[in-house]
């Protein structure tokens, strides 16, 4: 591939941009240097250099219409011709407020009311204000893996290695990037210790926390699917355990769906798995790719806001151009009752079954893990083991995996950090004929 543009705009990025502009303590970059798009189109982007990728990084989960969708341009560029993107949060509104209102309100099965922000680390902190205002109970409870945005009271922590009680994460500035790959220093005094931290799929942790702990805890905070930390599926019974021992403790219980929210489907997780949270976060796709998220849940606990008991100001919540970006996805995912889902599932289960075949002809083990929309491929792992643990990454290559995802790039095509890929709805059997073609010669490497 051709860098030489590349190299010299990194040149003059890097010293203005520490970090880039999202950063954690594993490098985001699969290549020295830093890839400067010129033009996007569908399922792919062009960069500076006039190299030529398929884009599976899906701007990590916003673009599941691809890029440009012509129906969405269409309705953003007919919106702008006569109003502006923004009117004044809270004062001035729009009819597109009142239909994208009743249509989520149809679709995600915890919904009775709605409250729009701006991005998913907004959201999920609505939707801990809430439940704490609601229970009148002061702890969080999350599990170790998981990703719930860059505020202080849900970043970063490792297990506390003391069973039962009260269980704080622990942090340590020594530890490697991969032990704890959202540790940071400057959070403030004592916002560790909001949370207690349990190890995912733990059945016994969990009855134990409730058992010593129930009477504190507020709200428990999970991706119903970890697509955040190797697409680990919840064991069986497991989703629906916790629902119960929220009842009985009346603790509320929120899925994090910031990325699987429209994304496995217009029900998102908690239609596939069948369990209806209290209170749900979302975000990313929602809009089909500019900046909105939502928190969607009960009456009882939404209404706090209804009388100014809980507050959730901001300039942009609810902003018209948004809404119509929303509106539009909502159209394009709805048409034909989801035939455009079931054409990315066609899309995804090629490229799944190609990988692992690749992998199994080659000796090289391969698990490729995920569900609609999202997946992991990790090597290391034989290609039938379910990943619900920790313990069964224990033989996770790392080394390879990085590789591949470094090497894939320079073959043309674009996945995120750990091994994941994103799809949209516009990738074609020609993408998956040019990945293949990639990962056969990639794997081989290996």
């Amino acid at each position: 591939m051709k860098r030489t543009n590349s190299l010299e705009l990194s040149k003059r990025f890097d010293p203005i941009y520490p970090a880039g502009h999202s950063n954690f303590r594993i490098p985001m970059e699969a290549t020295e240097h830093r890839v400067f798009v010129k033009r996007a189109e569908g399922s792919r982007v062009w960069d500076e250099d006039d190299n030529e990728y398929i884009d599976y990084l899906g701007g990590q989960g916003v673009n599941l219409l691809g890029h440009r969708h012509p129906e969405w341009v269409a309705a953003i560029t007919e919106y702008l011709e006569e109003r502006s993107p923004y009117f004044a949060a809270g004062v001035l509104n729009s009819r597109d407020d009142v239909a994208v209102g009743e249509k989520l309100l149809r679709h995600i099965p915890c919904a009775e009311r709605i409250k729009f922000c701006l991005s998913g680390s907004e959201a999920v902190q609505i939707a801990i204000r809430l439940a704490r205002a609601y229970t009148r109970k002061p702890y969080i409870l999350r599990f170790a893996g998981q990703y719930h945005g860059w505020m202080d009271n849900v970043i970063g922590g490792q297990l506390n290695p003391t069973l039962g009680g009260k269980r704080l994460p622990v942090e340590s500035p020594d530890s490697s990037s991969l032990d704890d790959p959202f540790y940071t220093r400057g959070k403030g005094p004592g916002s560790v210790e909001q949370s207690f931290m349990l190890p995912w799929n733990d059945l016994d942790a969990l009855e134990t926390t409730f058992r010593e702990c129930g009477e504190e805890i507020a709200l428990v905070l999970t991706e119903a699917i970890p697509t955040n930390h190797f697409c680990m599926m919840p064991r069986p019974g497991y989703l629906e355990r916790i629902r119960e021992l929220c009842d009985e403790h009346g603790v509320v219980l929120c899925f994090d769906e910031i990325i699987t929210g429209f994304r496995l489907g217009l029900g998102g997780a908690q239609e596939l798995v069948g369990v209806t949270p209290d209170i749900a976060s979302y975000g990313k796709a929602l809009a089909g790719g500019v900046p909105f998220s939502a928190v969607a849940g009960r009456a009882a606990i939404m209404d706090l806001l209804r009388d100014g008991r809980v507050l959730s100001p901001g300039t942009f919540n609810g902003y018209p151009m948004g809404m119509r970006g929303v509106l539009t996805a909502l159209r394009i995912l709805e048409r034909d009752h989801g035939a455009a889902y079931a054409e990315m599932d066609r899309i995804q289960n090629r490229i799944e079954q190609g990988i692992t075949e690749i992998g199994a002809r080659r000796g090289i083990p391969v698990r490729v893990q995920g569900v609609r929309g999202v997946f992991s491929v990790l090597f290391g792992l034989d290609s039938g083991t379910e990943l619900y643990t920790d313990e069964d990454l224990q033989q996770l290559d790392f080394g390879q995996l990085v590789k591949f995802w470094s090497s894939m790039q320079q073959e043309g095509v674009l996945m995120f950090l750990g091994g994941r890929w994103f799809m949209s709805i516009v990738h074609t059997d020609a993408d998956v004929e040019q990945t293949l073609e990639a990962a056969e010669e990639c794997i081989a490497d290996l």
